[in-house]
């Protein structure tokens, strides 16, 4: 009797392990299988890239221009102008000082051929800003005109651009 009652409790040992063996194994699988691995969606990779332009931005000062304008009336008039430049990729802003002259030359040329009466209305400095981000965006791209075209693929250096000061006299 003795003998049956220490093999029943050797018995009862083993399916407890065994069962316990089942449970944790089960409970692996269930990590590893049921735990959340799936692909970021398009509304998290948009945040992510978001977040990484956030920490790239970049402004760029191009300093004070002072240029002559058209003028209708006889008289000489006189912009000054503070330029920033926008950017997210920061090594653009080593590329902008190595074409400074350049980029300076056009756009004061640029705003050279403005008109006096006009170019204070806020239509001709948006398109202004349209124009200086295009002239800076193409001397980048080309490598000061060394290159025939721009790279296609990539998105421009110049994201944006702002007037910090704005001064017709």
């Amino acid at each position: 009797m003795a003998e049956k009652a220490g093999k029943n409790k050797l018995i009862i040992i083993l399916i407890a392990v065994i069962v316990l063996l089942v449970i944790v194994g089960g409970a692996t699988v269930w990590w590893f299988m049921m735990r959340s691995t799936a692909a970021p969606t398009p509304a998290q990779i948009a945040q992510q890239q978001a977040q990484q332009k956030l920490r790239n931005t970049k402004f760029i000062d191009l300093g004070s221009l002072v240029t002559n304008l058209q003028s209708t009336d006889g008289n000489t008039h006189y912009i000054q102008v503070q330029i920033q430049l926008k950017t997210y990729d920061p090594s653009v802003e080593t590329s902008v000082k190595s074409y400074m002259p350049e980029i300076r030359n056009g756009i004061l040329l640029l705003l050279s051929a403005q008109n006096a009466d006009t170019v204070s209305q806020p239509a001709v400095r948006d398109q202004l800003l349209k124009k200086i981000k295009e002239l800076v965006n193409k001397v980048l791209e080309t490598d000061g005109g060394a290159l025939a075209k721009p790279a296609p693929e990539k998105s421009p250096p110049i994201a944006a651009v702002y007037f910090a000061s704005f001064v017709v006299q």
